[in-house]
């Protein structure tokens, strides 16, 4: 469990195990504390010294998940030889690819990029879920689901024998794309919203399985990941009103990256190979090029 901890002379993210208690937290930041803050809306939860059960309590249990931001208030003992309490911060200056969360001027949804290598939507996924680049695994994971389903993958839905594209999709030039992620989203028990920037909205992978989701930024060509507070990666839809600020925030991000010719058309712009200066119309037709020439270097033709 990954936690964003912050406080009077605090800012760092811890890491404890799964089944970490309040005395665990406490204990690892060395401090007495009198309060814990977290969620959105805030919770706060009180502790007193003579607690003991509240203290042996998962964090799980009251409701933080790896990922969450807690604020701790301290007690009036070690206030009185913590550090200077901290001056006001100035008002962040948001990037063309961050935007405010709520309207709180806290919380901040930005655009974390990944390889621009042909496996870019495994590389959002992965950072998404592990923190990590496990681009191998979710390409085999992909292949295993597609051989033991030939029916439901079958030469129609993939426009190939569904053992040869099982083997393609190992490739670590092969595209990914719809299919992939609905496997995936399946596999991981996650479900995967597509921020679509030309389109300016959401597609829902799953929405109806699974409440956790992640989001994954479109701009035609590439994928990248969406993170909130440049640490948060994973939503929970019943977590409200703060997923629905995400959300509408996300699409709010959309609209501005797309102003500024962030997003790419591949039903109407056209793709270039820089290795053998071809150009093609949508992915397809690019994924085809690759697959018969070895070919893994694309963008946009201006």
């Amino acid at each position: 469990m990954k936690l964003r901890v912050v406080g009077p002379g605090i800012n760092q993210v811890v890491t404890l195990k799964q089944d970490a208690t309040v005395n665990d937290l406490i204990e690892y930041v060395g401090i007495d504390v009198k309060t814990l803050r977290f969620g959105y809306p805030p919770q706060r939860i009180s502790l007193q010294e003579d607690d003991v059960a509240l203290r042996q309590t998962q964090l799980d249990e009251l409701g933080i998940n790896s990922g969450e931001k807690i604020t701790l208030e301290l007690s009036q003992s070690s206030e009185s030889f913590s550090m200077p309490p901290p001056q006001p911060k100035p008002r962040r200056v948001l990037k063309s690819t961050e935007m405010s969360i709520g309207g709180n001027g806290e919380d901040v949804l930005s655009v974390h990029p990944v390889p621009d290598d042909n496996s870019c939507l495994f590389h959002a996924i992965a950072y998404n879920i592990f923190k990590q680049d496990d681009v191998r695994a979710l390409r085999e994971m992909v292949s295993k689901e597609i051989l033991k389903n030939p029916n439901k993958f079958n030469d129609a839905i993939l426009d190939k024998a569904n053992k040869e594209y099982a083997q393609w999709i190992l490739k670590m030039e092969s595209w990914g794309g719809a299919i992939e992620i609905g496997i995936i989203s399946d596999a991981l028990a996650v479900a995967i919203y597509v921020v679509d920037i030309d389109a300016i909205k959401i597609e829902k992978f799953n929405e109806e399985k699974f409440d956790n989701y992640i989001l994954i930024l479109f701009n035609g060509i590439h994928y990248d990941v969406l993170i909130m507070n440049e640490f948060k990666t994973v939503f929970d839809k019943k977590n409200q009103p703060e997923s629905d600020n995400v959300l509408t925030a996300a699409l709010q991000l959309a609209s501005n990256l797309k102003q500024t010719g962030y997003s790419f058309n591949t039903h109407k712009a056209q793709i270039k190979c820089n290795t053998c200066r071809m150009t093609f119309v949508g992915e397809r037709e690019v994924a085809r090029h690759a697959e018969s020439t070895g070919h893994v270097d694309f963008g946009q033709n201006k």
